[in-house]
Formats: C-alpha cells, structure tokens, sequence
C-alpha cells in the first residue's frame, strides 16, 4: 500500500537520541527538545514537511521566516507558535542567533477525545507576547520539561499541563482579537479570506482562476485585482505554490511513484506534471526526489 510519510514523533526520538542531550526529554506521548541545534537539523531550508502530531514553538532568540499552510510568517524572540497536526511547515531562513524549542504532542493520555478538540487551534496559532506572558508561557515549558525528567512521572499530569498552555495562549488570543474588533474586515479582506478557505479546499487540483472566481461569484478580473492588492501575488502565484508545495511534499515524503503524484495533483499526464513542476521549480520531478 502506497504511503505518505510525516514528520513523526519516531524521526524526532532518533534524532534526539543520536544527539545524547539531557536538556531534551522523550516519552510515549510528549516529546519536549530544548537543544535548538537539534530542532534545526530536522529543518532543510526550502523543503516542506507534514506534521504528523501537534507542535508548539517558542522562540528563545532570533529571528526565522517559515511558511505555514502556504502563508509566510516572520518568528522572533517572545513569538509562540501552536500547529495542528497535518500542517505543512517549511523554513525559509533562519539568523545565526536563532534559537527554538520545540513540544510535540503525540496524544494525551487521560483527556477526553472530544475536549482536546474544543482546546486546541485548528489553524495554526502565531502569537507575538508580551514579556510577562512569554515569560509565562516558558514557566510551562519548564514545567512540563521537569515533570517529563522524573522517574514517576504522570502522563496525565502532563496532558493537563499541556491543555492549560493552550488554554493560556488561547485566552492571550482571545484578546487579542477583542482589542481589535473595532474594525470590520473590509469587503477585500473578506474576499482574500474566502479565496484561502477555498485555497486549502481545491488548490492541488484546481489550477484556474474562474473556478475561484465563480465560487466567490466574482468576475475573475475582480479576483485577481484584489488577491494582488491584499498580497501582492497573483492568483495564478498562490495556485502555484499550492501545487508545488504538495508535490514537493510528496516526492519527499511519499512512496508514490511520480506519475502518480500527477495523478493526485489533477494533471492530464505525466508530460504535464513534469513540464509544470520543471517550469516552477526548475529541476524534474525525479531531479528534485533524489535531490540533484
């Protein structure tokens, strides 16, 4: 059966151990790197990966470009980043001083199901915080790094720990939003969110601009005119890199021949794949697998 590999908890465990640090704690269900060096060298600059389990980033010092679910965010120092499972993540660049730690969570044992889905974001959560509430944020990463260190721990202790810094950056966002919601998204704006909903939905198969414009019941001129204006890319750029960001995703990371690649990504033939992933990327499909 044909398989699409994630970055899971067992890539990070081997890394981890290879490196031999005890800053860095692993279980069964909660995997805390506090080793900045370490959550880099699971980092290739240019080359998006899927997130098999949920992850947390708080950054130490620094600043870094990644680009979550096709949208580039700038990271610096107080910055804490909440990913849902299933996120594509990918580094753009990072200072010479960048410094990160890194929480994934596998599970939480002892919390009902249903509760954990309320709690936790389902899109990716980017907060800039204020000193006390970074410095907050960091007491629960120490907590946790403390807990996960002793011989008897509570795994269930843990998930509760975990459950109460989502909660805190959920509330710190709450806020956030509160502070701001004198002001009405404008009929752009609007329309830039819809677009992105719609992006997430149809982008790896659907490569024409009238399709978004008829489902937005815009004239695609219209569309056009106004995702340039809210971004600066045009449609046609945002489509692109939806497309190429999946396939890099999957040469990389999927067992998946390459026709077949293709054939998920809605193309005629191989020809077609090739030809495009060429003209964007400017190496083969075969070229890019096997990293020439």
């Amino acid at each position: 059966m044909k398989t699409i590999e994630t970055l899971n908890a067992e890539q990070i465990k081997e890394k981890i151990g290879s490196a031999a640090r005890p800053q860095n704690v692993m279980g069964s269900h909660f995997i805390l790197v506090r080793q900045s060096d370490v959550v880099m060298q699971r980092a290739m600059i240019g080359q998006p990966m899927r997130l098999a389990e949920q992850r947390f980033l708080r950054i130490i010092s620094g600043k870094a470009l990644y680009r979550f679910n096709l949208l580039d965010h700038s990271l610096c120092q107080g910055d804490i980043i909440v990913m849902p499972s299933d996120t594509i993540v990918e580094v753009l660049d990072f200072s010479d001083d960048y410094a990160v730690e890194a929480l994934a969570v596998i599970d939480l044992p002892g919390i009902d199901h249903e509760l954990a889905k309320r709690i936790f974001p389902v899109e990716v959560l980017h907060l800039s915080l204020h000193e006390d509430d970074n410095q907050r944020i960091g007491e629960y990463f120490e907590l946790i790094a403390r807990q996960m260190g002793r011989a008897e721990h509570s795994d269930s202790a843990i998930s509760f720990l975990v459950l109460s810094m989502v909660a805190d950056v959920n509330k710190l966002q709450r806020t956030l939003v509160a502070e701001g919601s004198h002001r009405k998204l404008s009929r752009s704006e609007e329309i830039m969110s819809r677009f992105f909903t719609l992006l997430r939905q149809y982008g790896t198969t659907q490569r024409n601009i009238p399709f978004y414009a008829n489902e937005l019941a815009l004239t695609a001129n219209h569309l056009s005119d106004v995702v340039r204006q809210q971004s600066g890319l045009s449609v046609m750029d945002w489509l692109n890199r939806t497309t190429t960001t999946e396939a890099k995703v999957l040469l990389k990371h999927s067992d998946l021949m390459i026709y077949e690649i293709g054939e998920r990504l809605n193309f005629p033939e191989p020809t077609a794949f090739n030809r495009y992933f060429k003209k964007q990327v400017g190496m083969t499909p075969l070229q890019y697998r096997e990293g020439k």
